[in-house]
């Protein structure tokens, strides 16, 4: 190891990708490995939406006690794998001890808020480097409601969000059907977003973040991993099938298989396969041209370059699980639900693996008993929006910076 050698992330999502770009622009040789192309995994599918005022982890009392209903109900937002069971099990006691903690709980409202806010002005300016400008468009976001219940269940989001700045308007059934025509009547409450800001192809943004690394020196390389080298505290270099990576530092942003890559290195890293499913239509009938979800169905209809996609609802399973695409029909369901007449053909489905960490926090920053080891994990449902922000905090730390209290609850090291 010298200080020649590249840092090495693993990992070429959207997470693992701007770490790199992140990285390189505060000077370091970098490579990108990964063992499929970048952008083809988790992060080829996700609803497009950088959802920057997501204030509450979903580890917390009110998701625990809706749970058996959620799980009872086959055409609701959550669901088990059945035969994943007894590997869920461990997962799912920590959840609820997460969910149980009122320290567990404002650790993630004080991360997620931290995180948010340094999202907000690491898109904008990685939207700006890196030349994405054509790839996101800021029309706003629709939240919809079907029960005067639903909408005031959001009562404590929406004074974190206001306690943060957000701007946003409450408004009722008819003015939510003027912002996204062809919303079904019987919609009684809506939050509209006027700042929202999505993607119209999420694969694109990861693809054109690799070309401009690329572009700007950057190595990415395709292999496996399957060992490190070590001297003492620190990694001395990368194992792949054929050759060993000489490496200076090392990033972990492998999503859900970062655990395996833990494991190798000695701490822990309890991610599930929290599986989200999607399905593009064609745009028949398509008057709106903002993101639209209705939370209690736990889903997006986004206006994409290629179509709508319908994305969302939770699986949990172990990994490496066939699909269960009848939540891919459940979501064809959803939208003839919530916007009647709206959407043609399928025209594609899809199924990946959200890494999720059980008190729904990410992991970021130096890995424990590692000097040169960094964390990048864990994202759950916010990859996407939180991709530009880990890096810059990656790379922040790495230069010697420290990262504020607020982030504490994300330190990788808190799982053993």
């Amino acid at each position: 190891m010298s200080d020649q050698d590249p840092v090495i992330v693993v990992g070429a999502g959207i997470v693992g990708t701007a770490t790199a770009r992140a990285l390189q622009r505060a000077g370091h040789s970098v490579t990108l490995l990964d063992s499929a192309e970048p952008g083809r995994a988790t992060s080829f599918g996700n609803a497009g939406f950088l959802s920057l005022d997501s204030l509450i982890p979903l580890a917390r009392p009110s998701t625990l006690k809706s749970l058996p209903k959620m799980l009872t109900d086959r055409t609701g937002p959550l669901t088990l794998h059945t035969p994943s069971l007894p590997w869920l099990l461990p997962w799912m006691a920590r959840f609820a001890l997460a969910a149980l903690s009122p320290a567990e709980v404002q650790k993630g409202k004080e991360s997620l808020k931290a995180l948010m806010i340094e999202a907000d002005i690491a898109w904008k300016a990685e939207i700006q480097a890196s030349g994405l400008g054509e790839l996101f468009q800021t029309k706003g976001a629709l939240y919809v409601y079907e029960s005067e219940a639903a909408f005031h269940a959001t009562d404590e989001m929406r004074g974190l969000q206001a306690g943060k700045g957000t701007d946003f308007e409450i408004v009722d059934g008819n003015r939510a059907r003027e912002l996204a025509p062809g919303l079904s009547p019987h919609i009684v409450r809506g939050i509209h977003y006027p700042n929202g800001t999505h993607t119209i192809n999420p694969y694109r943004v990861v693809e054109t973040l690799a070309e401009r690394f690329t572009a700007d020196g950057g190595t990415i390389l395709r292999g496996r991993v399957r060992g490190f080298g070590r001297d003492g505290n620190r990694v001395t270099s990368v194992q792949i099938t054929d050759r060993s990576l000489p490496a200076k530092a090392v990033v972990i942003a492998a999503g859900r298989a970062s655990g395996e890559l833990t494991r190798l290195l000695g701490f822990n890293a309890p991610l599930v396969a929290e599986r989200g499913y999607h399905v593009m239509v064609a745009p028949d009938n398509l008057r709106f041209d903002l993101p639209v979800s209705p939370p209690e169905r736990g889903l997006f209809f986004t206006p994409m370059q290629e179509g709508l996609r319908i994305a969302g609802t939770v699986e949990l399973a172990a990994p490496h699980q066939p699909p269960s695409w009848q939540r891919a029909d459940l979501l064809i369901k959803h939208l003839k639900d919530i916007f009647p007449g709206v959407g043609g053909a399928e025209q594609s489905r899809w199924i990946g693996e959200r890494p999720t960490l059980p008190d729904y926090r990410p992991a970021i920053g130096r890995a424990p008993r590692l000097a040169n080891v960094y964390c990048s994990y864990g994202h759950q449902h916010l990859g996407l929006t939180l991709a530009t922000a880990s890096g810059r905090l990656i790379a922040r730390q790495m230069e010697g910076g420290t990262f504020p209290e607020t982030l504490e609850g994300c330190n990788p090291g808190r799982f053993g």
